[in-house]
């Protein structure tokens, strides 16, 4: 059996993106039943809201605004700033049609519902609809891009000083950033998993492909077919007559029963090819039909939208790539001019740091060194307000800085780990090695993590003056 992937697409709206609200919901603003040509308007009262709207509001535009409204924004909201974020969640065709007749969709639904409202915030996610009058059973999630994070301010603005408004933001671009796109597949293929879903190819060139597209290649295809099978029937005629001349009249009759044979096959070719034409005639109507939809209303706005969309995601991939080298640049010329803010008083090799704790006003700081293939790991309890940890988040310590500041030299690493650099550094330098307390800057006079000096250190110097 083929590899069965979770899908999760995420795109950015278009404005109030009430044109996709059309889409999704199956009706316009005024209530007026709409169903596109490629869902079965037999199956469309099977779809489902399966978010419940404040009270006062009707449909998914109106919740999208609601939230906007009563989210505690200090800034105005512009024009033309995206104000929701649709996510497209599904599975490979046939695992959800394998689970539609196993009836676990129910399953399936809140396993998604937990994980937009894990990942985004419960009140962030304004709206999410089955859809059952398609192919394949597919959820459309809408979120509304409100974050609480400070605004990162861009490299261009140098060391200008803004006064950043605390509090909540709409930010489509916080929400996006790629390094968050990569841990939303992560996460949702996580959750999927006891579904038999998995997560897709990292680094795929799969890209999404636009409906009249997709007819298009079907109507190719089709084309395709129907000559591959008129040159089979112009080789079972050839087949006729090749049985025709090799019997004399006296022969005819058997000729004749062989033949009966080939004009069986050649109905049966006929009767595809006629199957393939009538195929091909009603993708051809569709396709038609879509281009009449693009021109009077909705399907042009959405495809604008998207192409908007993807336009600028591709000029963001685009800079955060020159930023991400610029950045790494800086950080390697950096570790060149001081390395002592790159390592560990103790000299160990860090492995990881983490925070932990649900306590508002604590956080739990947790570390895991390394020497040789000896590990360790030590804890420490930080006020919210420390000092420390707030230069840390602001980019004024490295990640080896704040652990020395935070943890001493004989903290950072255990006994069996101080024996083994110890018994390291005497071999190098002739002497026995003592602990270390770190000065938390890497600011160490001593380019050894032991104060093991040689004994007649201070007699060389004193011998040398002389």
């Amino acid at each position: 059996m083929k590899e069965q992937y979770a899908v999760c697409h995420l795109q950015r709206g278009s404005s109030n993106d009430s044109g996709m609200s059309c889409h999704i919901e199956r009706k316009d603003v005024n209530g007026k039943t709409y169903v596109p040509d490629n869902a079965d308007s037999s199956r469309t009262h099977m779809n489902r809201e399966l978010i419940r709207f404040p009270d006062g509001v009707k449909n998914r535009t109106e919740a999208i605004q609601y939230r906007i409204d009563h989210a505690g924004l200090s800034r105005k909201v512009a024009k033309n700033q995206c104000k929701a974020i649709r996510i497209i969640l599904t599975g490979t065709h046939e695992q959800m049609m394998k689970l539609q007749d196993e009836r676990r969709l129910d399953n399936w639904m809140e396993a998604n519902l937990r994980w937009l409202f894990e990942t985004f915030g419960k009140e962030n996610v304004v709206s999410c609809v089955l859809h059952m009058d398609e192919k394949t059973p597919h959820l459309h999630a809408t979120i509304v891009p409100i974050v609480t994070a400070e605004r990162q301010r861009r490299e261009r603005e140098g060391e200008r000083k803004y006064n950043t408004k605390s509090g909540p933001r709409l930010s489509a671009d916080d929400v996006l950033k790629r390094a968050r796109l990569r841990e939303y597949q992560d996460t949702y293929a996580a959750a999927m998993r006891e579904f038999g879903l998995k997560r897709g190819i990292v680094g795929s060139t799969a890209r999404h492909i636009a409906t009249s597209t997709h007819y298009k290649q079907q109507i190719r295809q089709h084309e395709e077919d129907i000559a591959k099978l008129q040159e089979e029937v112009e080789k079972t005629k050839e087949g006729k007559n090749t049985i025709l001349a090799l019997f004399g009249k006296g022969d005819l009759a058997k000729a004749k029963k062989e033949l009966a044979s080939k004009d069986e096959e050649l109905a049966k070719l006929q009767t595809r090819i006629a199957k393939l034409e009538a195929e091909k005639a009603l993708l051809k109507q569709k396709h038609e039909s879509d281009i009449v939809k693009l021109r009077n209303g909705y399907q042009k706005e959405i495809d604008a939208a998207i192409k908007r969309a993807e336009t600028a995601e591709q000029k963001s991939a685009k800079k955060d790539t020159v930023i991400e080298r610029q950045k790494n640049r800086i950080d390697e010329l950096d570790r060149k001019a001081n390395p002592h803010r790159y390592r560990l008083s103790s000299r160990a090799e860090l492995i990881d740091h983490r925070f932990f704790g649900n306590n508002p006003y604590t956080v739990t700081l947790k570390i895991w060194t390394k020497v040789k293939e000896i590990e360790h790991t030590a804890v420490t309890y930080l006020s919210d307000s420390d000092k420390r940890l707030k230069a840390f988040s602001n980019g004024e310590l490295t990640e080896h800085e704040f652990v020395n500041a935070c943890f001493s030299a004989a903290e950072q690493v255990s006994e069996i780990q101080a024996n083994l650099l110890s018994a390291a550094l005497e071999l190098a330098t002739g002497g026995s090695a003592q602990p270390h307390i770190g000065t938390g800057g890497g600011s160490s006079t001593s380019e050894l993590p032991w104060n093991d000096k040689d004994k007649n250190l201070k007699k060389r110097t004193a011998v040398k003056r002389h």
